[in-house]
């Protein structure tokens, strides 16, 4: 059995703290309410004896130095062993979470409560920190209140989009059919990260490389060249742009602290302003219109809000409150913005489309579509534009993976340029006893 320190309220309205031996928070939790007590936290006492006992007998002996190093290391490894153990505990994979709402789905398929669902979901997760949260909604349930509030609290674990579709599903009485939405949406998320890591980031780990490979070249590379070149015997000639680039290079070698610090600098002034409203702002809208990441950065959080959209019009909502509720599936101020707009659009009898076309992020097929949602079947074309931005992504995540191809071949060739200019060159002179341009 474990030890419970339970904070509670006695039926006369007093708070006060009791210890209970049981298996787990849930019995504690059950039986608290048995006895007329109200449970307000029910946390797990972890006592390490051994340890403890440890401490004091080492303490009491006065052991070698020996000891006390074993001791210390024994302690650092402990600590190692915890830290390691808490940065495992507190990360939940979208595999888990995918699991969790499959599970909760076919369990609310089969008519279960939302509180006997929880129960059985609990002892078959393995993730300790994903259990806490997922015992925390249960006490929420437990005491009336509903999910999306205590998913809230988890950020980490449950995104704007998955709550709102949870909270969406609670308020219209129809909680299974958004979990299957949200099943969904979970697996689409999946294959664009997966996308991501296989083919994004080796690209742009090839670029940051290169990079890196460039500038310790450079840095210490050519001083030594040109250390060289100076105690040679011989008067060696270098072409005009070898000597330029090498005294630029040397200056920056020698001033490099100054350097170091007008960048950091300028880093430091750049967070300071983004950390301001309008600095926000342009920030964010500045991750929608960079030439690299721009185009796709749009079209993905774009897609959210319409698909946010598209599953509220489902439920019988208005336009206008869908909007509301879906702009809280995004954090870009700038895509805020642009949603709020909309709204006010069409609260003056305006179409609620343009201000998503200011960007220029959308093809006219996309547009074209919405407009004629407005027209027709709103909820019917919606779902036509999520699968045709689907597709929009799908591409420009082949364009991306091309031009980050493309910039990494320009980078090597700068590379070989820079290699046949500040090496290739001096050392053929070197060899040559400066005869190659004479």
């Amino acid at each position: 059995m474990s030890k419970f320190i339970c904070k509670i309220r006695t039926p006369q309205g007093q708070i006060t703290k009791v210890v209970m031996y049981e298996n787990d928070k849930i019995t504690c939790i059950k039986k608290l309410k048995r006895n007329g007590m109200t449970p307000i936290s029910v946390d797990q006492k972890f006592s390490v004896p051994s340890l403890e006992n440890f401490d004091k007998n080492l303490r009491n002996k006065r052991k070698l130095t020996s000891n006390i190093y074993t001791k210390k290391r024994k302690k650092l490894d402990l600590n190692q062993d915890i830290n390691i153990n808490v940065s495992v505990k507190n990360k939940v994979s979208i595999t888990e979470l995918r699991k969790f709402t499959q599970d909760l789905y076919l369990l609310k398929k089969s008519d279960f409560s939302n509180k006997k669902a929880l129960i059985a979901i609990i002892k078959n997760t393995k993730n300790a920190y994903f259990n806490e949260a997922i015992n925390k909604i249960l006490k929420s349930v437990e005491s009336g209140d509903v999910m999306y509030k205590t998913m809230n609290e988890y950020p980490k674990i449950f995104s704007p989009v998955y709550v709102n579709f949870i909270k969406t599903g609670e308020l219209t009485g129809n909680l299974s059919e958004y979990l299957k939405h949200a099943t969904n949406y979970l697996e689409h998320e999946e294959r664009i990260k997966e996308k991501v890591k296989t083919d994004l980031i080796p690209s742009g780990i090839t670029l940051v490389v290169t990079l890196i490979v460039i500038i310790l070249s450079i840095i210490f590379g050519v001083p030594v060249l040109e250390k060289a070149i100076q105690s040679n015997y011989r008067m060696i000639e270098l072409p005009k742009i070898t000597t330029i680039l090498m005294k630029i290079i040397g200056f920056i070698a020698r001033f490099w602290y100054i350097f170091a610090l007008i960048i950091a600098i300028f880093v430091g002034a750049v967070i300071r302003y983004i950390n301001t409203e309008k600095g926000r702002y342009n920030f964010d809208h500045f991750k929608y219109t960079n030439k690299i990441f721009g185009k796709i950065t749009y079209l993905i959080e774009f897609s959210r809000v319409i698909k946010s959209i598209f599953l509220n019009l489902q439920s019988k909502m208005r336009i206008q409150d869908a909007l509301e509720i879906s702009k809280n599936t995004v954090t870009n101020t700038y895509m805020i913005s642009k949603v709020e707009e909309a709204i006010n659009n069409l609260y003056v009898g305006k179409s609620w489309i343009p201000p998503f076309e200011e960007p220029k992020k959308l093809n006219s097929v996309t547009i074209e579509i919405m407009k004629k949602s407005e027209k027709g079947d709103l909820s019917k074309m919606l779902g036509k534009t999520i699968e045709y931005l689907d597709q929009e992504i799908e591409i420009h995540i082949e364009i991306l993976l091309k031009r980050l191809t493309n910039i990494s071949h320009i980078l090597i060739a700068i590379t070989l340029i820079l290699f046949l200019i500040l090496f290739l060159i001096p050392s053929i002179q070197l060899y040559l006893g400066g005869l190659l341009f004479i």
